[in-house]
Formats: C-alpha cells, structure tokens, sequence
C-alpha cells in the first residue's frame, strides 16, 4: 500500500514532496495537491483512489487497511528478511555486475553481522549508521577505521540492495539509506609509492623466485592497469609488430575496450611471458593455468611483504598515474586515456600533480632569463 501525489495532468504518480511531475512537468502546488492512494489485493490487481489532502490519504489507508484484512482482499506480505533478499540480489549480481565479488565482500565483512536477522521493515537509518561508526572505530576486523571511501561503498550498497528488492516488489517498504549522509572524503590521491620505496619493491621483483609472478606486478605498474585487466589478457589481444594491447569490455571497469601503445619496459616483459607461457594467458602459473584476480592477491602478499610496502595492488595504478602526472609531461586527458577512465572527473583526483609539474615548469622562465 502506498500514497503518491497524483498529476492531473498525465495520471501518474510522484513522491510526497516532488515539485513536478517527472513524466509530463505539472508543477506542484501548496495548494490543490492531490493525492492517491494505492493497494494490492490478494489476487494480484491493484486499486487505488484520489483524494484531496494527504491527511485523508492516511486515513483512508489505515481504514483499507484494516478492512481489506478483515474481508481477505488485501495480501498484506510480512517483510522479508535482509538476509534473504540479499541471496536473492547476489544471484542477480552475478549474472549482471562484473564487481559482484566487490559486492560480497561488502556485505560479508561489514553488513552481515549487523543486519542479516532482521527484517527490511525495521531497518532505520539509525541501524544503517551502526554499521559505518563500526567501520569508523577501530574496533573491527583491521584493528583501525576504514577510508571514508570504504565507509561510502558500503552505504551505496545497502542502499542499492534496498532499492533492488523495491523495483521487483519484494519490499513495500521505504530505504532507510536515502537519510544517511555518505562521509566526505579527499579524492587526491596520497597512497603512492614513494621513489625509495619504489626501489624496495622493483629490487624483491627482480630477485622473485617466482617471476611469472613477479612480471605481473611490474606489468601493472608500468601500464597502470587494474589487476583484474592484466591478469584477463591473451596473447590475441597482443600486437607485437606496431606495438599495441588491447583490453576487451568484458574485462575493463567501464565496459569498454580500449586499445593502448605499449611502452619499451611492458614489451620487455610480455617479450619474456611469451617465453615462459604457451598457453593462451599471458599471465599464468608454472602449471600454466591462468592467474584469477582472488587467487593472485596471496602472492602480491607475499611479495609487498619481503618489500615492506604497505599498500595494496590497486596503488601501483595510482603510483603509475601520479608519476605521469608528476612528470610535467603528460596532460590531464592524455592521462584519462592511458587509465581508461569513461570521466574526466576521475582523472581530476591527479590534476594537482599535473599542476605543480607546470607551476615547476613555468618557473624556468627565472632561469632562463
């Protein structure tokens, strides 16, 4: 059961407080608002009726409500359970998001102990708050507060479940995340390695006992490529005469392929791999089977560790665009390109970098003249 404001215009119905019609443009007045009042009976038909004020829309709610129970027409669901709907969600997302794991990961180590027992209706905002103050203390899995982007991925995720179950129908109620404010964040870029640290770790990778392993990571670090993106390649996406590598939509973050130039140091390790690996992978293990993005993360343990760097795979690709960026040499949408972001705005986070290589290079006017 549910109450919208109704347009006279066109019919259809929009949200309590909406200033206009998404569908036709009528403005909403204070004045002369009329609303509609919806229910879905037993057998699968809705009915509804329009009234003048929204005090009498909850009335009339509460009064349907009440007799419809009474009489059997009005199948009133018990809320499901958060847990259940998610399985039902991350069926869905394995069929249809590319970051389903991303997804589960969320929900397995900040969600779930919170909120899997209880049932959508008497979730609040509050609730939804309880689970970002746990990853805000350092009273959780990491001993220390998570990155406000964390924090913010796990809200956009509950609230992407809820609205999930309400687009199908399987949740009548409201989404108690539309009230919680995300934390605010820097979006500059600071997790980079620093030029001795960069030493450390190209000294572990050239004395890896494993450099199948080892040429991973300094492939993604001289491409600035996302790990899931190099471990995907095959050598058909590889053209060794003009020098260039393509990255199919299937495995590319926007859904796109893009097809880069590959620079000296990246063709000298691919000319390497094509040494070691027969198989169709560029990338593979001694068994020659292909790496999988989860199943490489224990080796880059391994690896940062004998480095003494703590970060994590994905900051070799920030590492790679702050060094670009830093170097005065490239622009900012040379850059967007390189990183294969579909919005300049994400290439932004480097324009500082890029900023400070032109205020340098402006400088040597003092030198010069």
């Amino acid at each position: 059961m549910t109450i919208t404001l109704h347009c006279p215009k066109c019919k259809s119905g929009a949200k309590i407080g909406s200033k206009e019609c998404k569908k036709c443009s009528f403005k909403f007045t204070p004045n002369g608002r009329k609303y509609r009042v919806a229910v879905k009976l037993a057998n699968g038909k809705r009915k509804s009726k329009v009234v003048n004020s929204l005090n009498l829309a909850k009335k009339l709610e509460a009064k349907l409500k009440t007799e419809s129970v009474e009489n059997g027409m009005f199948n009133i669901q018990k809320s499901p359970n958060l847990s259940d709907i998610w399985s039902q969600y991350l069926t869905w997302a394995k069929a249809n998001k590319k970051s389903w794991t991303e997804d589960q990961g969320r929900w397995t180590h900040h969600v779930k102990s919170h909120l899997k027992a209880m049932t959508m209706d008497k979730i609040t905002a509050r609730d939804i708050e309880a689970v970002l103050e746990a990853m805000n203390s350092t009273n959780n899995r990491q001993k220390k507060p998570y990155a406000p982007q964390t924090v913010k991925h796990v809200l956009i995720l509950m609230k992407r479940v809820f609205n999930w179950a309400i687009r199908r129908d399987l949740y009548h109620g409201q989404n108690p995340c539309l009230k919680v404010k995300p934390p605010k964040f820097d979006n500059r870029i600071n997790k980079t390695l620093s030029k001795k640290d960069l030493e450390k770790l190209l000294s572990v990778l050239d004395s890896w006992e494993n450099q199948r392993g080892a040429m991973v990571v300094k492939f993604a670090l001289y491409t600035g490529k996302r790990r899931g993106e190099v471990l995907s390649l095959k050598w058909n996406d590889i053209d060794f005469e003009n020098r260039l590598m393509t990255f199919h939509g299937s495995t590319t973050k926007n859904g796109k392929s893009q097809t880069l130039p590959i620079n000296n140091k990246a063709y000298e390790i691919l000319l390497t791999a094509r040494e070691l690996n027969k198989n169709d992978a560029v990338f593979s293990s001694r068994k020659g089977k292909a790496y999988s993005p989860n199943g490489f993360h224990s080796i880059w343990k391994r690896i940062r560790a004998k480095a003494g760097v703590n970060i994590r795979f994905h900051d070799l690709r920030h590492t790679y665009a702050s060094y670009l960026a830093s170097s005065g040499k490239v622009d900012i949408y040379t850059l967007k390109e390189l990183l294969g972001h579909s919005d300049i705005n994400m290439t932004q986070r480097y324009a500082h970098l890029i900023n400070g290589a032109l205020r340098k290079a402006a400088c040597v006017a003092d030198e010069v003249f």
